[in-house]
């Protein structure tokens, strides 16, 4: 019975011009600047947590680099969140990104040891 009212629902929004799970709202970032950005604040992350200071003193620091990584990927800090966001209500998109971020550091990982090989 839920399933008929979404659906009923759903087809009168479209009807009358609302908007589906498929529009994606204007200004929010695209996958791949997802994964880059991502990747960016992995990669930030783990430079952080090597660093031999306390817990608090970490996420002081994590604070501090994210504007500068933010900048790097030309987002604002909201529109990775309202895009985050987006991509978390579709979780096969969202999947995808995800599994587009371990290739990107699998690939870096790969391209570091073999540079390493060559020294």
């Amino acid at each position: 019975m839920k399933g008929y009212l979404a659906a009923v629902l759903c087809a009168t929004l479209l009807m009358g011009g609302g908007c589906s799970k498929s529009d994606k709202p204007k200004g929010l970032l695209n996958k791949d600047q997802m994964v880059g950005a991502l990747t960016e604040l992995y990669l930030a992350e783990q430079k952080v947590a090597t660093v031999a200071v306390s817990r608090d003193s970490t996420s002081k620091i994590f604070t501090q680099m994210s504007p500068a990584i933010f900048a790097k990927i030309g987002a604002s800090d909201s529109v990775f969140h309202r895009s985050f966001d987006y991509y978390l209500d579709r979780p096969a998109e969202m999947e995808q990104i995800y599994n587009a971020v371990i290739d990107t550091l699998n690939l870096r990982e790969q391209r570091m040891i073999s540079n390493e090989v060559k020294k």
